[in-house]
């Protein structure tokens, strides 16, 4: 039968477990490096830059060269909380696939 109270407390629940998902995302960190770490890039899982480091040395560099290694760094953190991600939610759901 129709029980409108469990359907209340599922959209509840699955609120809870949203804001927490997204509380846990945030605290979680990574860091991208690139050009031997001449570059660090710290972002956390909302994919925010936290911090970036440029050693000074790089900045004598070709402009395209700087851009480049910057890419790299960032893409670096990015693929570091995307598999994270991955980790956690497999977690999440006992490796079940989703």
């Amino acid at each position: 039968m129709f029980d409108p109270k469990k359907i209340f407390d599922m959209i509840k629940n699955a609120s809870e477990m949203q804001k927490n998902m997204a509380e846990k995302l945030k605290a979680h960190k990574a860091q991208g490096e690139a050009a031997g770490g001449m570059v660090k890039v710290e972002m956390n899982g909302h994919f925010e830059v936290l911090s970036l480091s440029i050693d000074e040395s790089l900045l004598k560099e070709d402009k395209s060269f700087v851009e480049e290694v910057l890419k790299a760094a960032f893409n670096d953190a990015a693929a570091q909380l995307r598999s994270g991600m991955a980790d956690y939610v497999k977690s999440l759901t006992g490796g079940l696939g989703f």
